[in-house]
């Protein structure tokens, strides 16, 4: 084969390549890079937002939401910041629910951070920016996932004991006798439980009534003080310990 049917070839697959890539972005659903507000006309107002949060949200209305889009195919983590945006209306309901797709199974199936409680995070961090209020109520969120049996209207419930995706299912299919793949009607109602629950904070914030409940167990304040900038200073991290690690 000489030298110019060589290059041919390498340039039709490199082409080829390209245009393959090209069509895969948009059958992923990427067209989101182009935002609601620009497919509506409608022009973003300076960040941050928290002056367009002046009611109160409907906690109930969004509780339904975030279960009718995880059954509408949208996952934990876009099911729930969609879910409390909708409810704030605009300017929040103008971003692409999309950006959090990518925590549906604790981040694309890793089990790591519930995504429910990714996307309603993300959803008051547009509200409150880097105002004290984000930390505080996610941490109370985080903290009330932990040790709440979810979801709160099923038959069957189970208590994480902690944030993780992982254990969340774990735990549920030992209490519910079912697969992690019958998850399905559980997690979404679960994903509205976790988008109600942040929008009721967001409330108490709104009406100056939120008090955090949130206290580190002594068990776990032990293990925090050595590791956690004490002695050992060899991690990072709220959760119980001992609900993976051995006492020592």
């Amino acid at each position: 084969m000489d030298e110019n049917k060589k290059l041919s070839r390498r340039d039709f697959l490199v082409n080829a390549g390209a245009a393959a890539a090209g069509v895969a972005l948009v059958g992923s659903g990427l067209g989101f890079l182009t935002s609601k507000a620009d497919a509506q006309g409608a022009s973003l107002p300076e960040y941050p937002w928290v002056q367009h949060f002046d009611k109160p949200l409907d906690v109930e209305a969004i509780r339904a939401a975030g279960e009718a889009n995880y059954f509408d195919g949208q996952g934990c983590a876009e099911a729930a910041f969609g879910a409390v945006l909708d409810g704030l209306g605009e300017p929040f309901s103008l971003i692409p629910s999309q950006i959090l797709n990518y925590g549906k199974g604790g981040g694309v199936g890793w089990g790591t951070l519930c995504g429910a409680i990714n996307g309603a995070a993300a959803a008051v961090s547009l509200v409150f920016g880097r105002d004290q209020a984000t930390t505080v109520i996610v941490n109370e969120l985080m903290a009330w996932y932990s040790q709440t049996a979810l979801p709160l209207s099923a038959d069957v419930n189970s208590v994480a004991g902690n944030p993780l995706c992982h254990a969340s299912i774990s735990n549920w299919c030992k209490a519910s006798g079912k697969k992690s793949s019958e998850r399905g009607p559980r997690c979404a109602a679960l994903t509205g439980d976790v988008a109600a629950q942040a929008a009721l904070y967001m409330n108490e914030v709104l009406a100056g009534t939120f008090v955090p409940v949130y206290e580190m167990s002594e068990e776990t304040k032990e293990c925090f003080d050595c590791h956690v900038g004490g002695m050992a200073d060899d991690t990072l991290g709220k959760m119980d310990c001992k609900g993976c690690h051995e006492g020592h």
